[in-house]
C-alpha cells in the first residue's frame, strides 16, 4: 500500500525521495538498505571493488525540476516536522516553531537555491560491472553466501538534492496568509540561521543555513541476475524516505551485509 504521510512524500511528486533528518553528508554513490525499515549504509566504494576508478559526482547544477517549484498545503503539523527537520540540520537552537504558527492551518514550503549532484547512471553502471564484492570484509563474506530469502532489498542513490535555504507560507482556515513575528523566530532559532521575510505581508518567511544539506535524492536498485550486477529505475515513494546519523552521533550506521540480490542490515 502507498505511503500516504506527507512528510515523506512530498518530494515524490517532483521524482524524488526524502530524507527525514536532512544532513550533510548524503552523497551520490551512498547505499540504502531496505527491509523493515530504510536505512542509510554508507559509500558504495567501502564494499565494492572495481578496475573501473570510483565515479565522480558532476559539479553542482540548478535542480529545475524543484527550483521555485511550491509543495501542496501542508497541515500545520506536518509542515512544522519537516521545518523543525531542517532548521535542526541548519543549527538551529530551538528547531521547533510551534509558537509562531499558532495562528495558521496550512503551510506550503518554496524550493529555493536547490542544486542537483548525481552521478551519471552509465558511469555507476561501469563501476559495478567492472568490479565485485569487498570479500575480504567478514561481514560480506558470510552474508554473501547466506540464501535467507528476507526480501531485503538494496539501492543505490545516484542523484542528491541540496540547498540552505528553506522558504514556507503560512495560511489559516480560509487560505488568508498569517502575519509571522520574524525577530521572534530569530530569537528563537539563534544565530547560525538567517530570518528573512519573504513578501510584504511577513506570511512568507526564508530561512537560511550555512551549509548546503541533503534533502532529496533519486536512487536505483541493486539486483543480481544472469550472473551479473544490474541496476533498475524505482519509483519515487515514500517507503524510501530514510534518516541518516550525523558523523559523529552516538548511533552510528549499522554494518552492511551482502548476498547475491541484496545488500541488507
Amino acid at each position: 500500500m502507498a505511503c500516504k504521510d506527507p512528510s515523506i512524500t512530498f518530494l515524490n511528486q517532483f521524482g524524488y525521495n526524502v530524507v527525514r533528518l536532512p544532513r550533510t553528508g548524503i552523497e551520490p554513490l551512498d547505499v540504502l538498505g531496505k527491509d523493515k525499515s530504510t536505512e542509510w549504509l554508507g559509500p558504495l566504494a567501502s564494499v565494492w571493488k572495481s578496475t573501473v576508478p570510483v565515479p565522480a559526482p558532476g559539479a553542482p547544477q540548478i535542480a529545475a525540476s524543484v527550483q521555485g517549484q511550491k509543495s501542496d498545503k501542508l497541515d500545520l503539523s506536518v509542515g512544522l516536522k519537516i521545518l523543525g527537520n531542517v532548521l535542526q540540520a541548519f543549527g538551529a537552537t530551538v528547531p521547533s516553531l510551534d509558537f509562531a504558527f499558532q495562528s495558521a492551518r496550512k503551510v506550503v514550503f518554496t524550493f529555493t537555491n536547490v542544486t542537483s549532484t548525481s552521478v551519471a547512471p552509465f558511469d555507476a553502471g561501469n563501476f559495478l560491472a567492472d568490479g565485485d564484492l569487498a570479500s575480504h570484509n567478514p561481514i560480506v563474506r558470510h552474508y554473501f553466501l547466506d540464501d535467507d530469502d528476507s526480501g531485503a532489498q538494496a539501492y543505490l542513490i545516484f542523484d542528491v538534492l541540496k540547498s540552505d535555504t528553506i522558504t514556507i507560507s503560512a495560511v489559516d482556515d480560509k487560505s488568508v496568509g498569517v502575519k509571522l513575528d520574524i525577530p521572534a523566530i530569530q530569537g528563537a532559532v539563534g544565530a547560525n540561521v538567517g530570518v528573512t521575510s519573504a513578501d510584504h505581508t511577513d506570511s512568507t518567511i526564508s530561512f537560511k543555513g550555512a551549509a548546503n544539506v541533503t534533502f532529496g535524492f533519486k536512487a536505483m536498485e541493486i539486483n543480481f541476475s544472469n550472473g551479473s550486477w544490474s541496476l533498475e529505475g524505482a519509483q519515487a515513494t515514500g517507503g524510501l524516505a530514510f534518516a541518516a546519523a550525523a558523523a559523529g552521533a552516538s548511533t552510528p550506521p549499522q554494518p552492511v551485509i551482502l548476498r547475491p540480490g541484496f545488500i541488507r542490515i
